[in-house]
């Protein structure tokens, strides 16, 4: 074997195990945030547990959840907008939510806070059945 083999091996052998760090540090990195978002979606807590203030939210027809979600999280209603879209789609109100304006605080949990904004649909739903 001549030295510039040997120089490659070990170059090669010191990319690979470069290599395998990062993978492991990314795949270590990206598993803890799927476990916490995937705790939080059925795990839900308030923004804010002790702030009681109403803050009022108008929704519209051309406003996506993903809208919404920047909206409320902008106006300290939840913590995280990505989140809060998950929790929404993960939901028993998922796509039910209704134009309108709201009345909602940073003490309600991102559930109550979807219940709140379906309460007209969910309504509508119910005078259809009826009839």
């Amino acid at each position: 074997m001549n030295v510039r083999s040997v120089g490659l091996g070990v170059v090669d052998t010191i990319v690979k195990a470069f290599l395998i760090i990062v993978a492991i540090m990314l795949i270590s990195k990206y598993a803890s945030l799927a476990y916490t978002y995937g705790y939080n979606i059925y795990n839900q807590l308030p923004a804010s547990q002790y702030d009681t203030r109403t803050v009022t939210v108008s929704i519209t027809d051309s406003m996506s959840v993903g809208d919404i979600a920047e909206l409320l999280e902008n106006r300290g209603l939840v913590k995280d907008k990505n989140l809060f879209w998950m929790q929404e789609r993960f939901s028993e109100y998922h796509g039910m939510i209704a134009p309108g304006t709201y009345e909602l605080s940073p003490s309600m949990t991102p559930d109550e806070i979807i219940a709140i904004m379906c309460a007209a649909t969910i309504e509508a739903d119910k005078e259809e059945s009826k009839q």
